[in-house]
């Protein structure tokens, strides 16, 4: 009985002691800033940042000089297609965590820790908006040409194309009409999260942000 009582002690210390090394590495990663010579282009393309205290996204113009993003997601596959709209967004994460839940009372512990472990694989949430409108969940900023090519190229790279080189939507996926999923490269886990992700695009693209950011908050932070 003591053996079992000790076994367990150990392991339940160990998890605990895991879970402080992770929260102490990502606390502390993140407030050490990667491209510190970064400078906003005043006439630069936007490039923005929102997040909801959880999962950060990237918010880009629809149509610039270098992309038209309704080339790559048509309109016509988005229900609620903004009568206004100016920005898309793009997040990346777990597909079975996206796909089954819509909202946060919606989660189970099935589908956290499908999430988790990288059951399911990933996808990639793209949804069209209005302009987006200032506020403390949304930061913004302005490129080069060629910091926003590397995000692109990091969006892209990102999505799992058909045999057309087109991105395969995921049928009847979508929250509110104006968003959608498509099928993703990558395997979501407790290191390469949906912040992960973005802060990943940002990295490459040359724009400040974190050595490493497994939550939104330092992100949104080295961007300001």
């Amino acid at each position: 009985m003591l053996r079992v009582i000790g076994f367990l002690v150990g392991w339940a210390a160990g998890i605990i002691g895991a879970v402080a090394l992770y929260a102490a590495a990502a606390f502390g990663l993140a407030e050490l800033p990667i491209n510190r010579d970064f400078r906003p282009e005043p006439a630069g393309i936007p490039v923005g940042l929102t997040s909801n205290g959880v999962h950060a996204n990237l918010v880009l113009p629809i149509v610039t000089e270098r992309i038209d993003w309704t080339t790559v997601f048509p309109p016509n596959q988005f229900p609620a297609y903004p009568w206004r709209a100016a920005t898309i967004s793009f997040g990346w994460g777990s597909r079975e965590f996206y796909l089954n839940t819509p909202t946060w009372a919606e989660l189970d512990p099935g589908t956290a820790a499908s999430a988790v472990l990288g059951f399911g694989g990933a996808a990639m949430q793209v949804a069209y908006w209005p302009p987006w409108p200032p506020g403390e969940d949304y930061v913004e900023t302005r490129v080069s040409p060629a910091a926003y090519d590397a995000l692109v190229r990091h969006i892209l790279a990102t999505l799992a194309m058909d045999a057309e080189g087109r991105p395969r939507r995921i049928a009847g996926s979508g929250y509110h009409g104006n968003d959608g999923f498509y099928e993703a490269r990558g395997r979501y886990s407790p290191f390469v999260t949906c912040n992960e992700w973005v802060r990943r695009g940002l990295a490459e693209a040359g724009i400040r942000t974190a050595l490493w950011s497994p939550f939104p908050a330092a992100l949104l932070g080295h961007l300001r």
